[in-house]
């Protein structure tokens, strides 16, 4: 199992890497577009028309790295009053939750991805069509399922007093 989680990791963390890089680039054009825009009257339509595939691309690349380094929040509180075993059952619960969670958003995006190709969606200005995005988002998504199930059955198969330090 630890040699799974290495390369889910490894791979989650080149997925966040290029979601951020994306991410860079097109701060770096809407930074160039105010200033064409202000100085020149000349903007780059470009960084209208692709704003939100962009960071809808760029939330997606970073979900399973933040899930496979245990990133989330976590409270605590249930382990001090009531000790590891209640607080693993509680981890376990939110596991599953965020499982079913990520598993609901895949199925939308994929339903999403298929009606944009059926009916040709595209950007408003330069005609992209969108269908390749919301297919690659709900392929993130469902690696990040896969990841939290990792993460899931790891809170399961731990002793109680193992998994404190390890957050769903």
């Amino acid at each position: 199992m630890e040699k799974i989680e290495r390369a889910c990791k490894a791979s989650a963390q080149v997925l966040a890497t290029i979601g951020l890089g994306t991410l860079l680039c097109f701060a770096v054009s809407t930074i160039a577009d105010g200033m064409l825009r202000f100085f020149f009257a000349s903007p780059l339509d470009f960084v209208r028309d692709v704003g939100g595939l962009v960071a809808a691309f760029a939330v997606a690349t970073c979900i399973p790295v933040a899930i496979i380094e245990r990133s989330n929040i976590t409270i605590r509180f249930l382990s001090g009053l009531f000790g590891p075993r209640i607080s693993r059952i509680a981890d376990l619960g939110a596991g599953l939750l965020v499982e079913v969670i990520l598993l609901l958003m895949t199925w939308q995006f994929v339903l999403f991805a298929q009606q944009a190709n059926e009916t040709g969606t595209a950007t408003w200005m330069l005609r992209i069509p969108t269908t390749p995005v919301w297919a690659m988002i709900a392929a993130i998504l469902a690696f990040s399922a896969a990841m939290q199930a990792i993460v899931t059955l790891q809170v399961w198969s731990s002793r109680p007093d193992q998994h404190a330090d390890r957050a769903t």
